[in-house]
């Protein structure tokens, strides 16, 4: 098993800056998973782990030792591409199959042990009846299984996954969530694991790092990441719909929103204490998650504001309902059955218990 650990890594391309000073731990054994947009410097990243590309800057450590004048090959290291990367000469079976076979690993494994892993981890992809296909004869999301496999079927260091199953049909890539992190959790092999996509990161990782312009916003668990963001960015990310971002000033013992409407928050007992000094120039951010909102009676003591039905994305059970409040646009998550009507008027209540209160210069969580 590894550790890995990047110190203090930069990498330009041209006047790109993708890596600024990118820092992170994992631990041994454990599925961590970089989390962020297209763009934020997640495949570079793992490109330097695998040695593919030298930072400009930096060091990285595996069980506290420098690998990064190692070459790729002396790493010990399987990384998944994004896009493919399959040989087209090459079969489906003699695609899986060639890291076995490679020159340094050669004699580790016997003819018989090859053919039984590339069917093993073919039969677990559901690509066992494509082992005699070419890649040419695949479709996008077949091609994405077998670079996968290409990476599973060694047993390294280190798995290097970037974005896995990004091209998988929703029922696949649904059951590849789990029986990635089952196989994670069976071989114990240390897994950095890349996704734009926060469900994936919430649902398989042990520890997730969120990473925003080439560097790291918040490290965590997926509960830590979820229920304390670290700052807006974090915030918006995790969590679907995204949080609601309000802005927001203290005034008489409630959190008044700013805007051309009534809409005031009485401040719960349990409130940071740090919020009252927080309050700079009369601005904070508060954050709601759609769930923590609900349409009240207008009589009730739960009532906050009053807000105009947009329009309703209906999800199955669930709906998400936009509002208009004065100035403002809200989400709201709720029951299908209980979804307004598009341009209904509609009284709304927010559980002031589960506000994320945000400093408005800095937009990091007051703690």
């Amino acid at each position: 098993m590894a550790r890995v650990a990047l110190r203090d890594v930069w990498k330009k391309y041209n006047t790109v800056q993708a890596l600024q000073g990118m820092e992170f731990e994992t631990r041994e054994g454990e599925l961590f998973c970089l989390l962020g947009p297209s763009g934020a410097g997640k495949t570079t990243t793992l490109r330097i782990i695998a040695g593919i590309e030298k930072p400009d800057r930096g060091d990285v450590l595996v069980n506290d030792e420098s690998i990064v004048d190692l070459m790729p090959k002396e790493r010990d290291v399987a990384l998944a591409f994004e896009s493919y990367a399959l040989y087209p000469q090459f079969t489906v079976y003699e695609n899986l199959a060639f890291p076995l076979n490679a020159p340094i690993r050669k004699k580790e494994l016997s003819a018989a042990e090859v053919q039984g892993r590339v069917k093993e981890v073919a039969t677990l992809l559901g690509i066992a009846d494509l082992l005699k296909r070419f890649p040419r004869e695949l479709s996008g999301g077949q091609r994405k299984r077998v670079g996968l496999g290409r990476a599973l079927v060694r047993k390294p260091k280190l798995y290097l996954l970037d974005e896995p199953i990004a091209h998988l049909d929703a029922k696949l890539r649904h059951r590849m969530r789990g029986e990635l992190k089952k196989i994670q959790a069976d071989l114990g092999i240390t897994t950095i694991y890349s996704t734009p996509d926060q469900l994936e990161a919430l649902s398989m990782a042990d520890t997730v790092a969120v990473i925003n312009q080439g560097k790291i916003e918040q490290t965590g668990s997926p509960k830590e990441i979820f229920h304390f963001p670290g700052n807006v960015f974090v915030a918006q990310l995790v969590g679907d719909p995204p949080m609601n971002i309000l802005e927001a000033r203290i005034e008489d013992g409630a959190i008044v929103v700013t805007c051309d409407v009534n809409f005031q928050i009485p401040i719960p007992s349990d409130t940071p204490p740090g919020l009252f000094d927080a309050d700079r120039n009369g601005k904070l951010l508060v954050g709601i998650r759609p769930k923590d909102v609900s349409f009240v009676s207008r009589d009730g003591e739960s009532f906050h504001t009053r807000g105009r039905i947009r329009d309703v994305d209906i999800l199955g059970q669930t709906a998400v309902a936009n509002v208009t409040v004065g100035c403002l646009e809200m989400k709201v998550k709720l029951a299908t059955n209980d979804a307004p009507g598009r341009d209904s008027l509609v009284s709304m209540g927010v559980d002031s218990t589960k506000l994320h209160y945000f400093d408005a210069e800095t937009r990091v969580r007051i703690k």
